[in-house]
């Protein structure tokens, strides 16, 4: 009996010497991954000048992105693209205006229009 009680209290006083185990917090990538993507898809545009609504800022990437595309799927098609891809440019404009304001549109032909014109579209083959 002498001896189990002092088993109990050598075990006691060991488990009294042990340090408990520090919890770190671990992120969960999977889900940090997840954020950014669905709600970061925008950063490479900028248009702070324009006082946009975030509405008006969705659909103008949206129709950047469009253009983009299509200017791709043109200079791949085309020979010599340069008049389609004017016409690429005037077409989107119109609809870069019908979703902007007119003093937006204003300082978007100003500030940013050069920025996302169609490429190779004067150079002379």
């Amino acid at each position: 009996m002498k001896g189990i009680i002092t088993f109990a209290l050598f075990a006691l006083s060991l488990s009294g010497f042990a340090q408990q185990r520090q919890l770190v917090r671990q992120q969960d990538h999977r889900q940090s991954h997840r954020y950014v993507n669905t709600h970061k898809v925008y950063d490479n545009y900028d248009f702070r000048r324009l006082d946009l609504s975030p509405r008006q800022e969705r659909k103008l990437i949206v129709l950047l992105r469009e253009k983009q595309n299509e200017e791709w799927a043109i200079l791949r098609k085309y020979r010599r693209p340069q008049a389609q891809l004017m016409v690429l440019d005037r077409k989107y404009d119109r609809k870069i205006q019908n979703i902007l304001s007119r003093s937006q549109y204003n300082k978007w032909t100003k500030s940013y229009a050069y920025h996302f014109e169609t490429k190779n579209k004067n150079k002379r083959w």
